[in-house]
């Protein structure tokens, strides 16, 4: 019996097969059920996914993918600015505008993203709200949705997949729903708690001036409960983001498609620039969800008080007759300030500086192949003609940076002439801004003089654009540097000049790292190097004898294959952009270090470190953006820009923010001395 039980024991117990005799078909329950639905309750499916489907055309297809980008990123624009404020539609429209540039068809599965958000928040929003208002005015409805929300949270986010899937199918519809339902908890949560705060002395308050319930939650608890509520919002926004990237499982569409494949290629490029896309979609909704801290009021109120500002109310007649006051004496309109030496100089050269530079966009830049996209397309290679600075064969990007600038300038520069205003903005006087935009556009310049054309184009030479927008900047240099030795501007005491430096420095290292790094690669497995080129034409004119050449002309041909063509910034062959960041490098360094130490180092120094950062950001951003408009497969540029353009931001920030400190420190002491008097 002890033997029996012992056998027993080691067989069925100890290595857990006794379990295995026993399961419960709770798998086989659930299926059963499934099964039972879809026959059954087909209508029903069919409407849920009605509301999902529909405003998913509407929003994806019949909006948000009709219209145009740049309508599209004026849109965001407008949307950032009556939500908060401009600087938030600028950036929301910068990181729409990176998302739809990070590569092919990104565009589309951006907007696509952001139409699935929208649909999920909005019902969202539709069934949470009320049904979180019905949570706080019952608390036997809270108690029992309550377990109901906390299982919600606890069930990972793929499981909603799994009963999705079975209702509904896959496809975009389906992942809005599996989305909407992910997100839905804290919108009732939120909702419930927003209203259940609202102090009872106010409720009671309302009531006794014989308020109903209905005008006590719309004209009481709802208004207050709004922090809360738009809380809610916005955390279901988020979440909604966040189940993006899941739903790609189930064919959802959108930029978590693209996750999912570079997960499934070990496709790192792939992988980080989808990623790059979902988050700059997830900071940009972030940020147009949050209402501004410093105003509590909705959109309408502050349009209605802007109305109230820009008009007066009219005041009622009371029935008593009121005393008839006499007539004011008119007082004259103060005369208009006079135009001040230095602005009138600020804006002259501003407004000729800024025409040229506008000129010189439509006149020759390229006289021959294309200077820049023979290196993306080689097709280009072979042209022969003239192109003006906003062709992509031409100048490209940085023609166009070249015309924005010089109509800003020009604008600005007239609005100082007329005297409508006499500073660039809030921190930057017309001076500093002559000295920063000349700078910016002669460092644009010697950045695009130092591209190098391709060594398989015929000749090719800078036409009279180049030229003329160099001289551009140095007109508005010329400019600034003359309005500023007129203006008396209080320099600020050089407090963190140990910072700076290091900072500096710190950014001069990134831009000598970048231009040692690759700046074309040319995967393209046809693809050969300029020696190599030449030796496959000549053998191929000429063929040696022996069959020696055909064997030279596929041992090329594998060695090409193998190993992609890759020009770093001083390769003779390459575009040599690594002299142009070099240049600026100096500039930037010899800027920075006077700058750093001198005692009390002046807004000029401040201008010409802008200028010159901006200027390597600019030219930086100009020459990856030209290379995208007219790369073709299998060309892309090289890594280069990375380590450049995070050394530029690093003092354009630092650079930024002491300007800014200047100008609070300068209207203090205006202040100061006007409280003094």
């Amino acid at each position: 019996m002890t033997v029996v039980a012992e056998n027993w024991f080691n067989s069925g117990w100890r290595n857990n097969e006794w379990l295995n005799d026993w399961e419960i078909p709770f798998g086989r329950w659930v299926e059963e059920g499934i099964l039972w639905l879809n026959e059954e309750a087909e209508s029903v499916f069919r409407v849920i996914k009605w509301p999902f489907e529909n405003l998913l055309d509407l929003l994806t297809d019949d909006i948000l993918l009709n219209i145009p980008w740049p309508f599209m990123l004026l849109v965001f624009v407008v949307l950032g600015f009556l939500v908060r404020d401009v600087k938030v539609g600028c950036g929301a429209a910068a990181g729409i505008l990176l998302c739809g540039v990070l590569g092919p068809d990104y565009w589309r599965l951006t907007m696509q993203t952001i139409g699935i958000i929208l649909v999920a928040v909005i019902i969202c929003v539709a069934i949470g709200l009320p049904f979180g208002v019905l949570c706080a005015r019952s608390d036997r409805v809270w108690n029992i949705t309550r377990p109901v929300l906390d299982g919600m949270q606890l069930v990972h986010a793929f499981s909603y997949l799994i009963a999705i899937i079975f209702f509904f199918g896959v496809g975009p519809v389906p992942g809005t729903i599996a989305t909407m339902i992910f997100a839905l908890p804290p919108m009732i949560r939120l909702t419930n708690l927003g209203i259940r705060q609202v102090p009872g002395d106010v409720v009671e308050a309302a009531r006794s001036y014989g308020a109903s319930n209905f005008r006590v939650l719309t004209d009481v608890q709802l208004p207050l409960a709004r922090p809360a509520i738009m809380t809610g919002v916005n955390q279901v926004l988020l979440l909604a983001l966040s189940f993006v990237g899941i739903i790609a499982v189930i064919a959802g569409g959108g930029l978590g498609q693209l996750v999912l494949r570079g997960i499934n290629t070990s496709d790192p490029a792939l992988g980080a620039a989808s990623g790059l896309a979902l988050y700059l979609v997830g900071v940009v909704m972030d940020r147009l969800s949050q209402p501004d801290p410093s105003d509590n009021r909705t959109l309408i109120r502050k349009i209605g008080a802007a109305w109230r500002g820009q008009y007066t109310v009219p005041t009622v007649p009371s029935a008593e007759p009121e005393e008839v006051a006499p007539e004011p004496t008119p007082v004259a309109r103060p005369a208009r300030p006079q135009l001040k030496p230095a602005m009138a100089v600020a804006g002259g050269l501003g407004l000729v500086g800024g025409v040229i530079a506008i000129v010189s966009a439509f006149l020759t830049w390229v006289d021959g192949a294309g200077r820049l996209s023979s290196y993306a397309r080689p097709d280009d290679q072979t042209l022969d003609g003239t192109f003006n600075g906003v062709d992509a064969t031409g100048g490209s990007w940085f023609g166009i940076i070249v015309l924005i600038v010089g109509a800003v300038v020009a604008l600005l520069s007239l609005l100082i002439l007329f005297r409508v205003q006499d500073r660039w903005s809030s921190w930057l006087d017309a001076a500093s801004g002559l000295v920063f935009s000349g700078v910016a556009v002669v460092g644009l310049m010697i950045f695009y003089l130092s591209i190098a054309p391709h060594d398989l184009a015929p000749s090719t030479s800078h036409g009279t654009g180049v030229y003329l927008a160099l001289a551009s900047g140095v007109v508005l240099l010329l400019g600034g540097l003359l309005a500023w030795r007129n203006t008396r501007s209080s320099p600020v005491a050089n407090r963190t000049a140990a910072v700076r430096f290091l900072l500096g420095a710190a950014a001069v290292g990134l831009l000598i790292i970048g231009s040692f790094s690759n700046w074309v690669n040319d995967e393209r497995p046809d693809a050969f190097t300029p020696e190599q080129q030449r030796l496959i034409d000549e053998e191929r004119a000429n063929p040696t004898p022996g069959g020696v050449g055909a064997s030279l002309i596929a041992q090329v041909i594998g060695e090409a294959r193998e190993e992609p063509n890759r020009y770093d910034g001083y390769d003779p062959q390459g575009p040599t952009l690594g002299w142009g960041i070099l240049i600026l490098a100096i500039a930037l360094a010899a800027v920075v270090l006077l700058g750093a130490v001198l005692p009390r180092a002046g807004a000029l120094w401040d201008a010409l470190i802008l200028g010159v950062s901006t200027a390597v950001l600019l030219g930086v951003a100009a020459w990856v953006v030209s290379f995208l408009r007219v790369s073709v497969d299998g060309i892309f540029t090289g890594a280069g820009a990375l380590p450049v353009l995070m050394g530029s931001g690093l003092v354009i920030g630092t650079a930024v923010g002491r300007i800014r400190q200047r100008s609070l420190d300068e209207r203090e002491a205006a202040d100061a001395a006007t409280v003094d008097a």
